[in-house]
């Protein structure tokens, strides 16, 4: 059995999140009252919801290129990629359903008014820090840890060919 098929390098596992998220969310549904759509449009604008999908394409570019430098001849066209479906523009319908669907318009507007606090635009303006630097314990703890991951599967790639 070939090993290559087995163990995912971390840019296939970054696509196949990437394409696995993007395509197991619902289309956005029909009855959505305009004014349910407004307040969740609303609420992501006032997140700054496209500076901060920029950010995150941007950090997860970035760890894949420190956990694998060889891939930084490719950091362009990760990023382009990206930015061409992963984007505010490709995605805003998307993740507005996904926040009509968990929240009432009642709800959306009550966040949106916590979100132009001053406490609010404060937690709207260090998410992006937080999210990478909890990108960044996550790679380490997996660097830390991956041997353990590899010999696991090495094991079951060996019981599976002892099987067969």
């Amino acid at each position: 059995m070939n090993q290559d098929l087995i163990i995912m390098t971390p840019i296939k596992t970054l696509l196949f999140v990437v394409f696995f998220a993007f395509f197991s969310i619902p289309c956005l549904a029909q009855n959505t009252s305009e004014s349910h759509y407004q307040a969740a449009e609303e609420l992501l604008q006032q997140m700054d919801m496209p500076t901060i999908l920029t950010q995150s394409i941007d950090g997860m570019i970035d760890a894949q290129v420190r956990a694998n430098p060889q891939m930084l001849v490719f950091e362009d066209i990760m990023k382009s990629f990206m930015q061409k479906y992963m984007s505010w523009e490709s995605l805003k319908d998307v993740y507005i359903e996904i926040y009509i669907e968990e929240f009432t318009e009642s709800e959306l507007r009550d966040i949106t008014a916590f979100y132009q606090t001053e406490t609010g635009k404060k937690a709207i303006q260090r998410t992006p820090v937080i999210m990478q630097k909890g990108m960044e314990i996550g790679e380490q703890v997996m660097t830390q840890h991956l041997p353990e991951l590899e010999r696991l599967i090495m094991e079951r790639v060996q019981q599976m060919e002892e099987a067969y």
